[in-house]
């Protein structure tokens, strides 16, 4: 038997050397015990998301990186006007998990100025406000584990009150897994003024 496993091992080994190292913020897809998994939808420009649904598909379900590649919305728009986006985030690790987002500050000319659990088209007074949790990267959720099926879902309304056309500004949102530090996942809200 021992001869039969050690041929094995060495062609396992073999193989993983031959390989390579895994690209900077790729997970392994044998990591299922802790997995991170968040993704991003255009909702809409100024008041209200009249673009939803289609032809603006969320992006990033089951895509699992920390550079935002294949999970990136980039949108122009009206250097003064405001943006809407919806994020979801879910546990897809195989184990109950604490899922942290860290959002983005935003800058003088590209303002966070709500962060609302739920999808809302327009701004809404009674919807639950994390928007500093967002920004300080304590905003978390407790999630059973991923056969259970729950998600959350918030929307991240940033406005331009600059008269600088030209202007970008990359809002980068990564959420990180409290039982496995590496299980990350980074959406990206990319906006142009014009």
């Amino acid at each position: 038997m021992r001869r039969r496993i050690a041929p094995l091992l060495a062609l396992v080994v073999g193989a993983s050397l031959l390989a390579g190292p895994m690209p900077a913020g790729a997970v392994s897809a044998g990591a299922v015990d802790f997995r991170a998994d968040a993704w991003i939808k255009l909702c809409g420009l100024s008041t209200g998301c009249t673009i939803d649904p289609l032809p603006h598909p969320w992006k990033g379900r089951d895509v699992i990186n920390t550079t935002g590649a294949r999970q990136t919305i980039a949108v122009r728009m009206e250097d003064g006007e405001g943006v809407r986006f919806w994020i979801t985030v879910e546990n897809d690790g195989d184990q109950p998990d604490t899922l942290t987002v860290d959002g983005c500050r935003g800058t003088r000319r590209f303002v966070v100025n709500a962060v609302l659990m739920g999808k809302h088209k327009r701004p809404d007074w009674r919807a639950r406000n994390v928007t500093e949790r967002f920004r300080d990267g304590t905003l978390a959720f407790d999630f059973p584990p991923s056969s259970e099926g729950k998600k959350k879902v918030f929307t991240l309304n940033i406005i331009a009150p600059t008269h600088a056309e030209g202007v970008s500004y990359h809002c980068e949102i990564t959420l990180r897994s409290a039982g496995r530090w590496a299980a990350r996942d980074t959406v990206v809200a990319t906006m142009t003024t014009y």
